[in-house]
Parts: C-alpha cells; structure tokens; sequence
C-alpha cells in the first residue's frame, strides 16, 4: 500500500486514491531567472512520483504551472530594459530545456498565470461576495481573520506572519497579515483591467483559480518544496476555502526538502545559488538527477561537487553492470525492494542502498539469474526515467578523435574500445608511480569532453553533450 508523507496532518498515510483519476498540481517556476539546482530538485523527485503512480497504472493528470507575471518579474525586466513577456519567454525557455535535460515528464497541462486572468478576477469576485476579501486604494486584499483554520498547514501563528519577512506592507490594508489577490499597477507597469482597477494578480491567487479551472475545486496531491508552505501553499488554502467553503481543496499535500550547501539551505538570501543548467552542461542530466535519486525526498540534502561527481562515478557503475541486457521484470527480489522502498514514501534512498547490495553479491550468481537481476534493475530504473546508457556527444567530430587518440598510438575504431585501451595506458603509467603523466592523460582527455574517474573500477562519461 503505497504511503506518502501529508504535510497537512503531519503524518504518514495510506493515500486512498482513483485508479482512474490521480489529479497532480506542482507549484512550478517564477520566471524572472535562470533555474537553480533547488528548482531540479523539486522538478525531479515529484517525476519519480508521478512516474511511480503509472507504475502502479493510476491514471495520473499531472499540472505544473508557470508564473509569468509578478513583481520580481517586472522588477528584473525593469533591469534588462525588456519586457515582462520577453523575459518570461526567455527563462520559461531555460527551464523547459533543463527538465527536458533532466528527462522529467512533460506535465498534461503547463498553464501560464496570464493566460488566466479572466478566471481570476472571477476568482477574486466570488471572494469579496463571500466576504473574504476587500477593496482598498492600492489594490484587493485577503482578510485572514475571517478564515478560521489560517496557518494549520504551516504550524505558525499569527504573530509570527507579521513579522515574517514575506509579509507586504501597504497603510490601507485592513491587518498586516492580510495578502494582495489583485494589485493596481504603477506608472509603466504591465496591467489588466478589473472591475476594481488596472492591475495584475497576487501571486497566491493564481495557483487557486488555475487548480480549479483545469482540475476542478478538489484534488488529489499537491506538491512543492517546503519552502511554499508558508506563505503561498497557506494562502492558497485560505483563498480556496474562502471560495468554496464546503469542498475540500486538497487531499495530500506533498514538500520535497531543501538543498544544503555546507550546511546553509541553498536560496537567493544566502547568496549561494547554483544554477541548474551549469551542472547539467557539466555532468549531463541524468547524473543530476541520479544526485536527487540518492536522498529520501522529504530530507535535506547537502550538495558538493564531490557529491556530484561521486554520483556521475556510481551511475557509470550502474550503466556499466546492465549493460547488454534489455529492461524486463524478471528478478522478483529487485521488484519488491523497489515497490516496498517507493510504497515507504518515495524512499528512493533506500532502494539504491538495497539494489546496490545485490549488485554487490551478483558475482555468485549463475548466468540466467545473473541476467534477470540485471534485466530487472534495468527496467526499475528505466521506470524512474533513466537510460542507463552512455551518451554520445557531438562535441568532436570521429576525424578529431582519431586524431586524439592516434597520439596515444591507440587506433580509434569506436569511442569505448579508444577510451578503454587509453585508461589501459593510463593505469599502466598509475601502477609504475607516473602520476604526473597519468594527471596530464587525465587532464588531456578531459578536453575533448570525456572526464575519467579512478577507483577499483575506472570509469569514464561525457562531460558535455
């Protein structure tokens, strides 16, 4: 029986779900800059969920969406001197190609906040009738005091939302604590017309009256990074309450962890972002998302480029061992672990320790058995989107690595037969002590793009593609 961790009742729970109908909402990205390493993060470990629930032949109607219009857009297109739209185009562009990068599912429906604001003035309307929400000069605003059940998913109180640094200070609002769902728009500041004046949406309000525009007033499970439970997944509790106080607006709520970065959480205020796409260029995608495969979602994990190169050595090791071998569910063994450790949930960490135990003892196994465990780890992987191949580059030409290679006497007749006999060499040199040729060999073939990695077992990826 498959359990996930709801953040909203603090526990874990049987999910008791539709086969024929699994309604997925992720808060997806602002697009005012490039995608960190936190952004893959999220993107990843809610594809190896969606990716599990077809597993197990759910249904699954999978939402993300793009905000592309806020106040840290318009203030970055400000900067740039483009517009709001140029921008969002642009970085909504950087984004799709890291997930595509990262080989994460393409979400059935990617709505943008823009394409949207008809619903959400209908939204923000039936919200004033309900009496949640009220008019001032400098926009219309959420009266938090009227929701009961404000800050139950967060855990905070109100003290703490007026001293929270997210909180938006404007003289006409009615509490400190009371949040915009529509804002009148300054002097060359991107607008539409409302029955309250020219303005643009709040950022909360957008993700509600998409929900319920593509997937109706209730759904099932509701994901992001647990940085969004407070302020945004709260007030999209309290805007969807205040509209239709008498459904239930989410069934599961879902929070990947935090990255770390010598033990700080990685985040634009420390200072110490990463972006995504300088890794995936580096490492290529799956090797990242290998990295995510190896912490249990809901837990920080610390980051490193010793990590990430650790993961890049692992992942060759498991390309390596299932290679020749076509993806099938053979070995029932590799199958529990992987459906016990995903029913556990999503402890992908755990099923890599176990896998990695069997592959481990695999050298006493016979030639059929041997076989069946590798066909099975192969399929369990290619379930959680990975290839478990090694990627070609079109980096250099084959003239040019003939040429390569030819200067190490070694005649290139395909990339693993040249690479093999040249990490042959190197090793020859590492075993008489010559490591200042061996680092130089390193070094040498780093540059056309393949990276060596030492160890009991030498293996060798692209580090471009």
């Amino acid at each position: 029986m498959l359990k996930l961790y709801n953040s909203y009742s603090n526990s874990l729970e049987e999910v008791e779900l539709n086969k024929k109908q699994v309604k997925i909402y992720l808060c997806g990205p602002t697009v005012q800059s490039s995608p960190h390493l936190g952004h893959g993060r999220s993107a990843v470990v809610f594809d190896f969920l969606v990716r599990y629930l077809k597993y197990l032949e759910y249904k699954v109607i999978f939402v993300r969406n793009i905000t592309d219009i806020d106040d840290k857009i318009i203030e970055k297109s400000f900067e740039e001197n483009i517009s709001y739209a140029e921008l969002g185009t642009r970085v909504s562009k950087e984004f799709h190609n890291a997930y595509e990068e990262l080989n994460c599912i393409d979400p059935d429906k990617e709505p943008k906040a823009t394409e949207f604001i008809d619903h959400i003035i209908k939204y923000i309307k039936k919200l004033i009738e309900n009496k949640f929400a009220y008019v001032t000069k400098s926009g219309v605003y959420y009266e938090i005091s009227k929701f009961d059940d404000y800050l139950l998913l967060s855990g905070r109180t109100k003290d703490d939302v007026v001293s929270g640094t997210r909180v938006e200070i404007e003289e006409d609002k009615k509490n400190p604590e009371d949040f915009a769902l529509w804002k009148f728009s300054q002097e060359d500041e991107p607008y539409w017309e409302s029955p309250w004046g020219n303005g643009r949406p709040g950022w909360h309000i957008e993700c509600s009256s998409m929900i319920e525009a593509i997937l109706g007033k209730t759904i099932d499970i509701h994901c992001g990074g647990n940085d969004l439970i407070f302020p945004h997944h709260e007030n999209e509790i309290a805007q969807s309450k205040g509209a239709y106080p008498n459904e239930k607006f989410v069934n599961y709520w879902l929070h990947n962890g935090m990255l770390n970065l010598s033990g700080k959480k990685m985040s634009k205020s420390e200072g110490n972002i990463k972006l995504l796409n300088d890794y995936i260029n580096e490492f290529d995608g799956q090797v990242v998302r290998f990295f995510f495969l190896k912490s249990q979602y809901r837990s920080p994990q610390e980051f490193s480029l010793d990590l990430l190169k650790e993961s890049e050595s692992t992942l060759n090791n498991l390309i390596e061992f299932t290679k020749g071998v076509n993806p099938e569910p053979k070995n029932e063994k590799v199958l529990s672990i992987f459906e016990e450790s995903m029913n556990e949930d999503l402890n992908t960490a755990k099923m890599l320790g176990d896998l990695f135990k069997l592959i481990n003892e695999a050298d006493a196994l016979e030639e059929q058995k041997l076989k069946d465990l590798k066909s099975t780890i192969k399929f369990v992987f290619n379930v959680l989107g990975f290839e478990l191949i090694k990627k070609d580059t079109n980096r250099k030409t084959k003239d040019e690595l003939i040429e390569f290679f030819n200067e190490y006497d070694i005649k290139f007749g395909d990339i693993d037969q040249a690479v093999n006999e040249f990490i042959n060499i190197r090793e020859s040199l590492r075993k008489k002590k010559d490591f200042n040729s061996a680092d130089k060999m390193r070094e040498s073939i780093l540059d056309i793009g393949i990276s060596i990695e030492d160890g009991t077992y030498s293996g060798w990826s692209w580090k471009t593609s």
